[in-house]
């Protein structure tokens, strides 16, 4: 249940999106919500909760918090700060980790290890590389030229939406534009992204499921830790996973390098 709401996130309405990072955030507390509850936590109407129940095929919200009960049973998640009566301080560290530790996990449970390969091989013939990022996934696009650079491949990193802008229409079908989106909306790397694509060039995403990033992309790396809530833990917890699976792909990408071209 868990994981559907997560792969679900880019697809939900705004109302269902904020009922379902309230659950998200803390699902063992969400059990024991009324319908009431839920509405009031979520800042939705009653009727907005039936909706979302039924759109994750529940009969409502009695048998949704049944589902979720069951999958809780099986798979414990950690306790958030408010959850376990620790001691302010400690627990604000052990929240921290603790959400970090669980982004990683949910990112290799939604890792598709073929779209991966198809990935490797897009930069591995790629003649240049532009990576694209916007805000927090600016940074990462650096992180993800100097990687790029320390293989021998030539690339640039742009998180100015002005200089992707200039960049897009030159790239051709020999290069490939790299875009890192924890959302997947981000409206400026989509039509950065939609002029590349009219000018020829192979587009690799790493950005959540059936977003418009991804959508966009020839191929996407579904990466599903983005919350758009204020919660000052989200964006941290969510760089982590996406700072790893660059982690994974550049060392995937060494290797086939390392290895040639097939005999």
């Amino acid at each position: 249940m868990l994981d559907l709401i997560r792969q679900s996130l880019s697809q939900f309405t705004p109302a269902e999106r904020r009922i379902a990072e309230a659950i998200l955030d803390t699902p063992s507390t969400a059990i024991t919500w009324s319908i009431t509850d839920a509405a009031r936590i979520a800042k939705v109407s009653e009727p907005s909760i039936i909706r979302f129940c039924r759109r994750l095929d529940c009969d409502g919200f009695p048998d949704f918090r049944l589902k979720l009960a069951q999958q809780l049973a099986v798979r414990q998640a950690p306790a958030s700060t408010a959850e376990s009566g620790a001691d302010p301080f400690t627990g604000l560290v052990d929240d921290v980790f603790n959400r970090a530790a669980e982004s990683l996990r949910e990112a290799r449970h939604d890792l598709d290890l073929d779209s991966l390969r198809r990935a490797v091989d897009l930069l591995a013939g790629a003649r240049r590389i532009d990576v694209y990022g916007y805000g927090g996934s600016g940074f990462l696009a650096g992180e993800a030229q100097h990687r790029l650079a320390s293989l021998g491949i030539a690339s640039v990193a742009y998180a100015d939406p002005t200089l992707q802008m200039v960049s897009a229409p030159r790239l051709t079908a020999q290069d490939v534009l790299f875009v890192l989106s924890f959302s997947g909306r981000t409206s400026y790397l989509i039509a950065n992204m939609e002029i590349a694509k009219k000018a020829g060039a192979r587009i690799l995403s790493i950005s959540p499921g059936g977003s418009v990033v991804a959508s966009l992309a020839e191929e996407n790396i579904n990466l599903n830790a983005y919350r758009a809530s204020g919660h000052p833990l989200i964006v941290p917890t969510g760089r982590a996973p996406m700072y790893v699976m660059l982690d994974v792909l550049f060392a995937l990408l060494a290797r086939k390098r390392e290895a040639g071209p097939p005999a």
